[in-house]
């Protein structure tokens, strides 16, 4: 009996750790040049899902491959459409994992799991370590299932887990609820088919009962992604919701077919996989296989009406279009001046998009989506920078290296700004500090605009009054700060964090506001400016 919960238990383990480690480094390898890639590859929709399909089989995880395509699509390289083709064709290569698994290949994956664990140890090969990680955890996932099977067998000489299987007879419906409450347990179909697909080679559920559990398994895995969407907005909610839909409907049609072919005695599914020459569990990993695959046509076809109707229902949100580029989508390998000048402009987009936290602090709504999708695009444009110095490292060196500056300067600046309005949010009206609310957000946020309509309009004037408003702002600060300090009555603790907080992000935000005005002022003797179009 100990052996059999070490079985279990240790196969669980194994094919969690197995997903993880996948997921994790799966993510790390979806670069820029990787989705920049992928958007060629998805011209058509046949196309997306055929290499939907092989990026499934690769990664055998719908949650690596959901991040991978939601990363897409919110660069903009893809449209929701595409994107919806991907993850079906990734539904379908997600599902060889059964059918593998349904083979003797312990062997194959043990040799798989040395030369991944010798790749990722070695110092010499670090640059392989994500890859050979990804391999890791594929072998993992694989070894955990097979335990997962050859658990069962042992429980065929358990009395007790005999008598369960007793008193629920040859129901499906109780094998359907089972298998979809396992699911929500395990967050893994797979492994729950795989598993319910060993019982049945022993002889411990009828054929009926496994295809149910592989339909139950599917409603389960469907559910768990709904719940863990619920916070989820735009597209990466529009490509779960898809998912969950496409998930349900399976069940929809499959469930009452099932019914249907063992009363009526009309040969369906069942028939159909138990006609192929193999063994039980190669003909039941068929099932699941085509229980993946039956419905892709109808829904390749209906993509367009699929696509509209999501982006309707959870239409995209202010982080999402701050998300998303709007000059450097693919201009790598374009020459070294445009490129340069398409880079500075989204910078200067960025500095404009800074306002709209202030925007939320008035309205009282939370900044930590907009926070979120900055830097996203700060991400994508540090990214496309990389890359430029790949394509480019001996020309436009110093307008490079004054692009790069200017990253790092932004970067900062989202830090400050974006703490900042995190501390003012959390004053409400009635706060002793709520005038200092209003005279530091609406100060900053004039000073930050000044310098927006400096860069978006470089007269000299402007820029002199930019260059006014960005002074330093110690001196103000400590006299704030000693103010609420000797306040009658003291304020409390919390609020007198705040006031720190608050001075101190002011102070910052006032020293990178200097730097950026003789970043971008022509007139502040930097020779390195970004020629503008």
């Amino acid at each position: 009996m100990n052996e059999l919960i070490a079985e279990v238990a240790g196969g669980l383990g194994l094919f969690a750790v197995g997903m993880w480690l996948l997921t994790e480094n799966l993510k790390a390898l979806a670069t820029r040049r990787l989705r920049r890639i992928a958007g060629k590859w998805t011209g058509s929709r046949f196309s997306a899902a055929a290499w939907g399909a092989v990026a499934g089989a690769a990664t055998q995880s719908m949650t690596a491959m959901t991040f991978i395509v939601v990363s897409i699509l919110r660069s903009g390289i893809i449209t929701t459409r595409e994107a919806l083709a991907l993850v079906l064709g990734g539904s379908v290569g997600v599902s060889v994992l059964v059918v593998i698994v349904s083979f003797d290949i312990k062997i194959v994956s043990l040799y798989v799991l040395g030369v991944a664990g010798a790749v990722f140890a070695s110092e010499r090969l670090s640059r392989f370590r994500p890859v050979a990680a990804s391999f890791l955890g594929g072998s993992f996932i694989v070894l955990g299932l097979v335990l997962l099977k050859d658990a069962a067998a042992p429980l065929a000489g358990e009395p007790w887990f005999r008598e369960i299987l007793e008193g629920t007879g040859d129901s499906l419906a109780l094998a359907f609820l089972a298998a979809a409450l396992l699911t929500f347990v395990v967050q893994s179909s797979s492994a729950v088919s795989v598993f319910g697909i060993g019982l049945a080679a022993i002889g411990l559920l009828s054929v009926d009962q496994t295809i149910m559990i592989m339909y139950g398994s599917i409603f389960g895995s469907g559910a768990i992604l709904c719940l863990l969407s619920t916070g989820l907005r735009g597209p990466s909610r529009q490509v779960a919701m898809y998912l969950v839909g496409y998930n349900a409907l399976i069940c929809m049609v499959l469930v009452p077919l099932l019914y249907f072919e063992i009363h009526a005695g009309v040969p369906l599914v069942k028939a159909a996989a138990l006609g192929i020459g193999l063994e039980l569990e190669q003909q039941l990993a068929a099932v699941y296989v085509f229980l993946c695959l039956f419905l892709l046509p109808p829904m390749l076809a209906g993509l367009g009406w699929s696509a509209s109707a999501l982006e309707r229902l959870w239409p995209a949100s202010p982080a999402d279009a701050l998300a998303r580029p709007l000059y450097i989508h693919d201009h790598a390998s374009v020459d070294i001046d445009t490129s340069v000048v398409l880079v500075d402009l989204e910078q200067r987009r960025v500095v404009k998009d800074l306002s709209g936290y202030f925007d939320a602090v008035r309205r009282g709504e939370r900044i930590a989506p907009l926070r979120a999708g900055t830097r996203k695009l700060l991400s994508d444009i540090g990214e496309f920078l990389d890359d430029l110095h790949t394509f480019h490292p001996m020309h436009g060196v110093e307008e490079q290296n004054s692009l790069r500056n200017r990253q790092k300067l932004l970067g900062w600046m989202e830090e400050v700004l974006g703490a900042l309005c995190e501390a003012l949010i959390e004053l409400d009206a009635r706060s002793p500090l709520a005038r200092l609310r209003t005279t530091v957000c609406e100060s900053i946020d004039g000073v930050l605009l000044s310098l927006v309509d400096a860069m978006d309009c470089d007269d000299p004037l402007t820029w002199e009054l930019a260059r006014r408003l960005t002074g330093d702002r110690s001196e103000m600060m400590r006299g704030v700060r000693a103010k609420y300090l000797e306040w009658d009555p003291p304020l409390e603790r919390v609020d007198l964090i705040h006031v720190l907080l608050i001075t101190n992000a002011v102070e910052e935000g006032f020293f990178l506001f200097s730097k950026i005005e003789r970043e971008y002022n022509p007139a502040a003797g930097n020779s390195d400016h970004v020629p503008r179009i």
